[in-house]
Formats: structure tokens, C-alpha cells, sequence
């Protein structure tokens, strides 16, 4: 831990170093929204804030920031919420086990995507290994950390950031005899191994996945079956060995299909939305870690003799369980294909986000269990996009990916859970979000409305009519000063004490007068403005909202204002009226909220 091992920090990253990009244009702006910095700099500038606000509590920013170089695998923020409570509370409430944590996310050197190979073990900061697979499905590549999935690779000048999925947890370094040995309930799985005298090649070999049933699996075996197989070396061995495959697969590398077992012949795995099937065997529990491989906690026995196709044994209760609860038998007839979100665009007319998500290789990530929550522009939509920033996207697969990826939430959001002012963040690790207007019968996601949901298997489909950019990381203030053209509105705001006000967590909704609104104005009115800083205020408070109000929740009346009272709006054909100027450019998001440009000062 050369650079970790760190005197408390001295370095705390500065909100504003997260906006500080300069005027560019489209297709700049998307493909490299931020300028390199350090990686502390980079999570801030990405939305990647739960993992710097700990990095910065364990005193580990500065380290971070030194020369590195340094690669680090990054958990989303959604990603600590699915911590277990007791875990993630022992891991915030002392600062030596968080820093081993954190430590345990970073490697000393620098691993590009370029570099990652199947079963690679890089030693990390705390002084564990880490296993990167890579699975390759045909139509696309996944990659994983300890089982977590690699949703992006972000550059920074010290180092590179792979964004994941799941937050890494350092355990002592087991291998699969001793894991199973720790979790208390593998005795008679223990017991056979030795008989089969598999205990020493299960322990020191591999890497293996180990399908395990549990001792419960064993007692619902048919009566005499096991004390059969104990008699029985060589027919147990085989038995074992149908639990075993070559090699780590992860949950993120389990598919539905055969999966070959070193005892010969296949197993059928079934993996959809509501779990995963191994033969007859349900997965219980998934991915626990071991530095040989990976475990798979089942709650069936597999009987598979070699070269045949697997047996299916019924959870049928042996005597000596007669009066323990049995769960029903599980009938393999019944497991059928997943209709995942992929599976569903085309069925519904989405034809163009479909051919894009082949294109960028996401087809994959969509067809797994998730779940996940997708917001898919309809083929107008895209139809809309404007030409220079379409063609930056079918000519740049990574650009394709990431813009593709901001549409989609690692996790389910119905809409019984979608609330006013809801903040998500996407599989691109930067934030959406969703408000509600005209008692919920308006619903937008950064501005972009909602038609309709489609349901599947690993997820929601949002339908939308906008195709959404991933460019409202940035504060309103900041996204003023990249357009340019509010000098003069940006100097308002400092001369007046609103400039901190507006760069803060908001919501709010800015009507912005451009430079050529405050030149409009009647000769010597700005200059009174601007030596009377309290009148000037209220002013501008006058174009503020204390939400957030995209075009679609705009209607004809009023809205309340940020220093009080109201002001009238007006919807028609023409087109939108706050007070006495005019909307000439709607729905441009921003990290605390959204901004309209005017033409007149209110």
C-alpha cells in the first residue's frame, strides 16, 4: 500500500472542479464531457460521489491524487444501498476496516480494458487478489470483478477507472474447502468429498465453479440414496463431479444453456428474472468468492452419471426429515425462455434502440437478470437527433455505449416508486431524472416524456419521445458559462449574491434572459440594476423556481416563484410565455435542475 497508506486528508475535492469544462461543441461535449484530472477529480466529475465522499472520510484522497499510477475499479452510488445494513454500518463505523475497503477496489499499476484476460488475479492495494473473467456471449463481451459487472472505463491522469456494479468486500483468502467449511451448512458436501477423495484437488486446483448443495439438499434426497453413493466411491465421484465446472463462472457468466461439468457430460442452467436453475437445482445464493474459484449455494442433489443426460431429482423428503417443511418439487417443463428487455424492443416498434444496442455490443447486459430499468426512445425520436451528433454516435462504439447506457438503471422502477423530483443514476454512473406534473399524469425523464411501460422478465421499459444525452452533470451556473451566451446574466449573478445560490443542490428552474435580453433593455435600467445589488436580486430571484419545471409540466396560470409570489405563464400555439418573454430555448438540464432560455428580463 505504497501511496495508500496516508497521513488524514489534507485534499478535499472542490465542487466546482466537477463543472469545468468551456464551451465545445456537440459531438465534443458528448464524447469527453470533462477534462482529465486526478482519479479523485474524474468519480467527482462522473457522479461517482458515494465512493469519493468515503474515499475522502478514510483519508485516502490525497493518495489518490498523488503520481499512481493506480487503476480502480469504482462502485455506482446505487450500488452501496444494496450493501447489507449491518455490513455497510461496520464498514462506516471504523475507519480501518473502510480504508482496507477501499483499498481492496484499487490495484498499484495500470489495467486497461485492453489488458483484461479470463481468470486474471491482480493483487490489490490491501493486499488481496481480485479476479477479473471475461465472458464472451458472441454479440458481445462481459467483463467482471469478483463477480461485479464493468459498466465503463473512465481515464483519468493517474490512473484508470473501471465503473461497476457492486461494491468489492475483502474476506480472508479462502479456498473453496475452507469457504465451504466457514459457512457452516456444507457438512455432509464436506463429508462426500473426502469419501470421493476429491477434498485436496477441490482445495488446491482450479479455478472451479462449484454448484453446492446444502445439507438440507442431501436430506431430501430419496430414501437410501446417499448411504448408496457413500458405498459407492467411484459412482459418488461422478455424482461430485457433476457439480463442478472447469473454470469461474460468476453469475454474470452464467447463460441459459448447457454448462459442461468435469464429470463429463452437460448440466442444463436456466438463468432469468426471478433466479437461476442448475439442472433441477434452484440457486439459492451466488458468487461467493473464493481464491480458486467461485461457489454457487443449490438446494438440490444432482444425480448425472457420466455421458448422460442429467437425472432429475424431486426434493423428496427422506425419513429422517419427514416432519421438516418441504419446498414443492421443481418441474423442469415449466422453465422456459426469459423474455427479457432486450427480447421486447422489436416487438413493440423500438427497431432503432434495438439495432443500436447490437451495434454497441449492450444486447448481452440487457438479456441478463438485472433487473433493470430502461427508458427507450422511439424510432422518431431518433429520427429527430441532429445529424452532426448521430453521426458521432454510429461512428464510435464506446461514444454509442455510453449514450446507450445512460438510458438504463441497474435496478427496477416501477411506477408505483416514480415520485416528483426522483434522482437515478444510470449504468453510465451519471444521474437522471424524473418528475411528475399534472397529478402523475405527466411524467418526464430529463424532460423527455414518458409514453408508456413495457414489462419484462429482468425489468421496466419506459417508451420516451427524446433520445437523452449525458450531458446534465454540470451545475445551472456552469452550464451557463458553457453556453457563452449568458455573459451578462452570469456577471448579475455574482454582482448580486446569487451565483453560489444557483451552483448549490437546488432544484430549481432558471428562465435565463440571454446577453442580447439584457440588451434590450432601456438605456441606464442595467447599469441601476447593477449598483443597487438588493433590487437586482429581486430580480432575478424573479426568473427563478424553487423545482424543477421541463416544457412538458408547463401549463397556462402561474408558477411560485423563488423570492415569493407568482408569475403567469402562458401555453398556446405560438408557444410558451413566462410573464412578458418568450421561451426560445426549453429543457436544458443541469445537475440541480433545468434551465429555459428567454429573450426579456421578467
Amino acid at each position: 500500500m505504497k501511496y495508500l497508506i496516508a497521513a488524514f486528508v489534507t485534499l478535499l475535492i472542490a465542487s466546482s472542479s466537477a463543472f469545468s469544462d468551456g464551451p465545445q461543441t456537440n459531438h465534443t461535449r458528448i464524447k469527453r464531457q470533462f477534462s482529465l484530472g486526478s482519479i479523485p477529480i474524474v468519480l467527482t466529475n462522473n457522479g461517482l460521489t458515494t465512493l469519493v465522499d468515503l474515499v475522502v472520510k478514510a483519508g485516502l484522497a490525497e493518495a489518490l491524487s498523488g503520481p499512481g499510477p493506480f487503476t480502480v475499479f469504482a462502485p455506482i452510488n446505487n450500488a452501496f444501498t444494496t450493501v447489507d445494513p449491518s455490513i455497510l454500518n461496520a464498514i462506516l463505523s471504523d475507519i480501518t476496516v473502510l480504508r482496507k475497503v477501499i483499498a481492496y477496489h484499487v490495484v498499484e499499476s495500470t489495467l486497461p480494458a485492453a489488458l483484461f484476460k479470463n481468470e486474471l488475479t491482480p493483487l490489490s492495494a490491501s493486499g488481496e487478489n481480485l479476479r477479473v473473467n471475461v465472458y464472451d456471449s458472441g454479440d458481445a463481451k462481459t467483463v467482471t470483478i469478483n463477480g461485479a459487472l464493468k459498466i465503463r472505463t473512465l481515464e483519468a491522469t493517474n490512473g484508470v477507472i473501471h465503473v461497476i456494479n457492486k461494491v468489492l468486500i475483502p474476506e480472508p483468502e479462502s479456498n473453496i474447502i475452507e469457504v465451504l467449511e466457514k459457512k457452516g451448512n456444507f457438512t455432509t458436501l464436506l463429508t462426500a468429498l473426502a469419501v470421493a477423495g476429491l477434498t485436496t484437488t477441490i482445495q488446491n486446483a482450479g479455478p472451479f465453479t462449484l454448484f453446492a448443495p446444502t445439507d438440507d439438499a442431501f436430506r431430501s434426497l430419496p430414501a437410501g440414496t446417499l448411504d448408496s453413493l457413500i458405498t459407492n466411491r467411484e459412482e459418488l465421484k461422478k455424482v461430485l463431479l457433476s457439480h463442478v465446472a472447469s473454470g469461474t463462472l460468476y453469475k454474470r457468466g452464467l447463460s441459459s444453456g448447457l454448462v459442461p461439468v468435469i464429470a463429463g457430460g452437460n448440466v442444463k442452467a436456466a438463468v432469468g428474472f426471478n433466479g437461476a436453475m442448475f439442472g433441477n437445482a434452484q440457486m439459492i445464493e451466488t458468487d461467493l468468492f473464493a481464491s480458486n474459484g467461485v461457489i454457487h449455494v443449490i438446494n438440490s442433489v444432482i444425480l448425472h452419471s457420466v455421458g448422460q443426460t442429467p437425472k432429475v431429482v424431486f426434493n423428496q423428503p427422506s425419513k429422517a426429515v419427514d416432519n421438516q417443511p418441504t419446498k414443492p418439487p421443481v418441474n423442469p417443463q415449466k422453465t422456459r425462455v426469459a423474455r427479457t428487455i432486450a427480447s421486447i424492443l422489436n416487438e413493440n416498434g423500438l427497431t432503432t434502440l434495438a439495432d443500436l444496442l447490437v451495434k454497441a455490443g449492450l444486447v448481452n447486459v440487457l438479456s441478463q437478470q438485472g433487473p433493470f430499468t430502461l427508458f427507450a426512445p422511439t424510432n422518431d425520436a431518433f429520427n429527430a437527433v441532429d445529424s452532426v451528433t448521430l453521426n458521432a454516435l454510429l461512428q464510435d462504439v464506446n461514444l454509442l455505449k455510453r449514450v446507450l447506457t445512460y438510458h438504463v438503471v441497474p435496478s427496477a422502477i416501477p411506477p408505483v416508486s416514480i415520485k416528483n423530483e426522483l434522482v437515478t443514476n444510470s449504468l453510465a454512473g451519471e444521474s437522471l431524472r424524473i418528475n411528475e406534473y399534472n397529478n402523475r399524469k405527466v411524467v418526464t425523464i430529463n424532460g423527455a416524456l414518458r409514453l408508456k411501460a413495457l414489462e419484462a422478465e429482468n425489468g421496466i421499459v419506459y417508451v420516451i419521445d427524446k433520445v437523452l444525452i449525458p450531458d446534465n452533470n454540470k451545475s445551472i451556473v456552469k452550464v451557463l458559462e458553457t453556453k457563452g451566451k449568458f455573459t451578462t446574466l452570469m456577471t448579475a449573478l455574482v454582482v448580486s449574491g446569487l451565483k453560489n445560490h444557483l451552483d448549490s443542490a437546488g432544484p430549481f428552474t432558471l428562465f435565463a434572459p440571454s446577453d442580447d435580453a439584457f440588451k434590450a433593455l432601456p438605456a441606464g435600467v442595467l447599469n441601476s440594476l447593477f449598483t443597487n445589488p438588493s433590487e437586482l436580486k429581486k430580480v432575478l430571484l424573479s426568473h427563478v423556481i424553487p423545482t424543477t419545471v421541463y416544457s412538458r409540466g408547463l401549463s397556462s396560470g402561474h408558477l411560485n416563484l423563488a423570492r415569493g409570489g407568482k408569475v403567469a405563464v402562458t401555453v398556446s400555439q405560438s408557444g410558451v410565455k413566462i410573464s412578458n418573454a418568450n421561451i426560445i430555448k426549453a429543457d436544458l438540464a443541469a445537475a440541480n435542475g433545468v434551465i429555459h432560455v428567454i429573450n426579456n428580463l421578467i
